[in-house]
């Protein structure tokens, strides 16, 4: 039996990722903040289907201090993952930063998972075929060119919003410079790792945006169900060949310069690793993160 970690996989397209692969005969294993969420969509799908080997984890992935505990439970329960599917991502109208004085959106998107694929690697790895995928966006093209020094002080600008949207689109400009590095250093290995845009998403994702912007992008909406299509398929469509991509729609797409910049890749990963002072990237042990609020 196939098995998979979906973060953020009680909502949206990850909710949707859960139930497909549920059907396919996977092994499930859903992990997000909210557990009541969790609870009723794990008791939903066994509800549906008896059969159902699916469960839920609760996890915050800008906590860095939780996600070395995390990932021994995950490992506990999963000691081989087949896909571990990082989708979890949050928008936030107003800039803050997490715990350890990182802006919240990029701490929760990347460097989360960051942390959390260095742990969990070794259970990847223990896969015949394993899968990384990583829900980036079209917005990664917001992204500018990854000013990491601005990152424990964000800018507290609300000037037409531009402020959080760029760092929104750096966050997903980090998912996608993560995937290109990442996939670089597993070369010659059965993993895959791929990123992708899943269109935009009639989901619970716009509630944090301004009423403006819903109102604007509401007619280009599509289903949870449809936006999901590009995530299942890079995690289970069996014979994939092809690493280190950025997709959209099941198909492989260029993005934007700044995502295929190998520099910047190389930088990001430099930085990610001093944060939590990680030498030998999917070794686990015990880390900790060196940056200091700011």
């Amino acid at each position: 039996m196939k098995t998979a970690l979906i973060t953020g996989g009680n909502s949206g397209i990850g909710k949707e990722t859960a139930r497909a692969l549920v059907g396919l005969g996977w092994r499930v294993l859903i992990a997000a903040r909210d557990a009541a969420k969790s609870r009723a969509l794990v008791e939903s799908i066994r509800a549906a289907n008896p059969r159902a080997q699916i469960d839920w984890l609760s996890v915050d992935l800008s906590d860095f201090n939780g996600i070395e505990a995390f990932a021994a439970e995950v490992s506990h329960r999963l000691p081989v993952i087949d896909a571990l599917v990082l989708n979890a991502g949050l928008y936030t109208r107003q800039l803050t930063t997490n715990h350890a004085g990182i802006e919240l959106m990029f701490a929760t998107t990347h460097l989360g998972h960051f942390l959390l694929t260095h742990h969990l690697l070794p259970n990847v790895r223990a896969s015949s075929d394993g899968r990384i995928v990583v829900s980036s966006s079209v917005a990664h093209w917001m992204g500018g060119r990854m000013d990491l020094n601005t990152m424990p002080r964000p800018s507290r600008s609300q000037f037409l919003q531009l402020a959080p949207f760029k760092a929104y689109g750096r966050s997903k400009l980090a998912n996608m410079l993560f995937v290109r590095e990442l996939a670089k250093r597993l070369q010659g290995t059965p993993i895959k790792v791929n990123g992708f845009h899943p269109g935009g998403i009639k989901s619970d994702f716009w509630r944090d945006t301004p009423g403006w912007v819903t109102a604007l992008v509401d007619p280009f909406l599509v289903s949870e169900a449809k936006g999901a299509k590009t995530q299942i398929y890079l995690a289970s469509h069996e014979g994939l060949s092809a690493t280190g991509e950025y997709w959209s729609a099941c198909r492989v797409r260029r993005g934007s310069p700044a995502n295929r910049d190998p520099a910047l890749s190389r930088q990001l990963w430099q930085y990610s690793e001093q944060v939590f002072g990680i030498t030998d990237f999917g070794q686990a042990a015990k880390v900790s993160p060196q940056m200091k609020a700011g």
